[in-house]
């Protein structure tokens, strides 16, 4: 089995998670389709797996899943982001974003 590794930075509010999007290349598997993305468990949630056709789908499916469990308003859309200095804490919290960067 061959996997290329896709990494995804996400912000909800104050918070920063990054993911680790796995699409498969080439092999077999028992997934139920290309992509998966792995969250551990945390003070709120189980561990949960998301599948889907594309690493974006993937990751807008978790993005989705933690802005819903967060309590904090954001959208659930990959957004490419420049790489820029890291927010003021004197600014508002930042909606929902996803940072793409791929590992091969």
């Amino acid at each position: 089995m061959l996997l290329r590794e896709h990494r995804f930075k996400f912000f909800v509010g104050a918070e920063d998670y990054v993911f680790r999007v796995e699409e498969l290349v080439t092999g077999t598997s028992s997934w139920p389709d290309r992509c998966r993305l792995r969250l551990p468990a945390s003070a709120r949630t189980e561990a949960k797996t998301f599948y889907g056709a594309s690493c974006v789908e993937v990751a807008e499916k978790a993005a989705g899943f933690i802005a819903s469990h967060s309590g904090r308003l954001g959208k659930n859309t990959a957004t490419h982001l420049s790489q820029g200095p890291p927010a003021s804490p004197h600014q508002p919290p930042r909606p929902l974003q996803l940072q793409v960067s791929e590992n091969d």
